[in-house]
């Protein structure tokens, strides 16, 4: 008890030292660079934020969006869909204090936060669909999308349910504005997940319909894309092709231990904690059937050439993708 008390204290001490930072460093403007790494849950976005910023010369602000942590964010349903040409004023009152970064709590800052910055990196998993619209409303944001095999964020989340991750069907069918555009005949293949009920099919659906969306409202030029394995086999050069697309110098280096430094939500069956191959762990909790499923529903989102063997990302189909954006 005494233990859980002094934690507690020592939390709201924490929010509240963070809470006078953060509105100096807003006053002086330190966060007027600003990178959004956004991506499903489970894709390994706080490990590639924590390399972006290896150097620790920007705030990171992590999980603004969280309809669970964060007060401001309950209002917005998770998997929230808000179409480019849409006006929604109390979402971007909120998006403006996440990226003018006067947002903080004791989620969002777990530690003390320094003096000062040169920077902002937001780093969310809960925003992905309303991600091009809020770009639009705040053109200085740099976005950038963090891509892994499907099989094995599905696989992730399996081991870590009592997160509460999205995983109703249901959600995308009610939404009409997104099932009469990027959803456009879809309808009977949601419908057919939702009844059969598999966790981890409605997990490679949430990942379906987050990158159809991105895919089809982002061009090239407009976000970065990186992907989980690439960052693994050559990570220099992955993330400095990140940094130079988001403005941001590299003034630390990746180093073995950082690379190997588990992320403040890795959890006993992680890879990282289990020493276990990152790209294959995921067979370990998911059957031949649920991978003949996983095909059929990348197939159907015209996304079946960005995992061919769902192991390796293929870097020329996943592009090809965004460079055909057409939708408005």
């Amino acid at each position: 008890m005494r233990k859980s008390v002094t934690k507690y204290v020592s939390s709201k001490l924490t929010e509240f030292r963070n809470f006078f930072r953060v509105r100096k460093a807003t006053s002086r403007g330190d966060f007027s660079n600003v990178i959004w790494l956004i991506g499903d849950g489970r894709s390994g976005t706080t490990w590639i934020a924590s390399l972006l910023n290896a150097d620790k010369s920007y705030r990171e602000m992590f999980e603004p969006f969280h309809p669970k942590k964060v007060n401001g964010a309950k209002e917005f349903r998770e998997n929230m869909f808000v179409d480019a040409d849409s006006k929604n004023p109390a979402l971007k009152r909120y998006m403006a204090s996440v990226f003018n970064g006067s947002l903080t709590n004791s989620w969002i800052d777990k530690e003390l936060l320094s003096d000062s910055y040169e920077g902002l990196l937001v780093k969310d998993v809960f925003a992905n669909l309303h991600a091009k619209w809020s770009v639009l409303q705040f053109p200085f944001v740099k976005p950038i999308l963090l891509v892994r095999n499907p099989l094995s964020v599905a696989a992730s989340k399996y081991v870590t349910k009592r997160w509460n991750w999205p995983s109703s069907p249901e959600i995308f069918l009610n939404d009409k504005a997104l099932m009469a555009t990027h959803l456009k005949g879809l309808d009977e293949v949601i419908l057919k997940v939702a009844q059969r009920n598999d966790y981890i099919e409605k997990q490679i659906l949430n990942w379906c319909v987050i990158h159809k969306v991105i895919s089809k409202q982002f061009t090239l030029d407009e976000i970065h894309i990186i992907c989980y394995e690439q960052v693994l086999e050559d990570p220099q050069r992955e993330i400095g092709e990140a940094l130079a697309f988001s403005g941001k110098k590299q003034n630390a280096e990746l180093t073995p231990n950082k690379l190997r430094e588990s992320s403040i939500v890795s959890f006993k069956g992680s890879s990282v904690i289990e020493n276990k191959d990152p790209l294959t762990i995921w067979k370990e909790n998911i059957t031949q059937e649920q991978v003949e499923l996983a095909s059929n529903l990348l197939k159907a989102f015209e996304l079946d050439g960005w995992y061919e063997d769902f192991h390796s990302p293929c870097m020329e189909n996943i592009l090809l993708s965004f460079a055909k954006s057409t939708i408005n």
